[in-house]
């Protein structure tokens, strides 16, 4: 009966073992610009579902949406005094923090998009996250494709000729703004909650993003032109302060990092499916889309690399990526 006993015990002991020991609650404010119903929001809200499914409910995923904590700038730096504990945002968002962020929004670093997978999807990409994330002191999670940049215009253009003194809203970033310098527009630094405004005082002319944001922001109302230049293949991630995700507990660490690249995998094949419709639905508002040589936009800025010289190394790394 003893010997009974003590193998129920052992069992016991040795299933509890098994099972992940939650430190009690805990909840993460992960905040974003994008409106509700946006992907970027929608990939925020699977991502709080699956981290609650993974932890049996002990981690809650606050979802803040809309830009209502503030832009990407102020939710950002929140993160470390930890008014804010995660944010989806791109990699290029870090530029202040470290420059290796910069290759985000590098022109034209793709080959194609196959190539853009192949570069993040694999270890060479898991790399490039730590790099960024450690240079900064943030840890980055759950790379995801979230479309090539395109520009809507109220002035329509089919060349870089075209682009000479247009007045271009641009994220305040120096990679962003140097691109279209070298272009030959006007580059204009305005947060993204203030560009429909912008647009309609006349303050900018033009501004560039993926479709979706294009589209959730209604800019089609103020923007008769979609510019086909895809000059960025954009990449969104999951952004933590370091010191706080590696405060959590370990099985913690592991369910945030399972979500994320899971929400990763579904939001690159939503944003592919979705990219065509995006167009169709911008035809459907009377949007002219505006396709374009795209060689001579690459000619302009082939040298600016020389201007970005710590950007060398990672970029002939994903050149190289085959």
């Amino acid at each position: 009966m003893k010997k009974g006993l003590f193998g129920i015990g052992v069992f016991c002991l040795v299933f509890l073992w098994c099972i992940p020991l939650w430190a009690g609650p805990v909840t993460i404010r992960l905040a974003n610009v994008a409106p509700v119903g946006d992907p970027r929001d929608m990939a925020c809200v699977k991502f709080a579902e699956l981290v609650k499914e993974k932890t049996q409910g002990a981690v809650t995923v606050e979802v803040f949406s809309g830009g209502t904590l503030g832009d990407w700038r102020v939710t950002i730096e929140g993160l470390k005094p930890g008014i804010v504990n995660a944010v989806i945002e791109s990699i290029g968002t870090l530029e202040p923090y470290t420059k290796l962020a910069g290759i985000d929004p590098f022109p034209y670093l793709y080959r194609d998009f196959d190539h853009f997978k192949k570069v993040w999807y694999s270890e060479t990409g898991d790399r490039l996250l730590k790099k960024i994330g450690d240079a900064g002191g943030f840890k980055l999670m759950g790379a995801m494709y979230r479309g090539a940049r395109y520009v809507t215009s109220k002035k329509k253009f089919t060349d870089t000729d075209g682009l000479r003194g247009l007045k271009i809203r641009a994220p305040q970033l120096k990679m962003y703004l140097k691109t279209w310098e070298l272009l030959g527009a006007a580059p204009t630094p305005m947060a993204a909650t203030e560009i429909y405004t912008g647009l309609q005082q006349g303050t900018v002319e033009a501004q560039e993003n993926p479709l979706d944001f294009c589209y959730s922001y209604a800019l089609y109302e103020l923007c008769p032109f979609l510019i086909e230049t895809r000059h960025v293949l954009s990449n969104d991630v999951f952004i933590f302060d370091k010191a706080y995700f590696e405060a959590l507990p370990e099985d913690v660490q592991k369910a945030l990092i399972e979500a994320a690249n899971e929400v990763a995998q579904w939001r690159t094949r939503y944003s592919v499916e979705q990219e065509q419709q995006y167009i169709e639905k911008f035809k459907n508002k009377n949007v002219e889309v505006v396709p374009v040589d795209t060689a001579p936009f690459r000619e302009r800025v082939a040298g600016i690399i020389e201007l970005f010289p710590e950007l060398r190394e990672i970029a002939d790394e994903i050149g190289a990526v085959q």
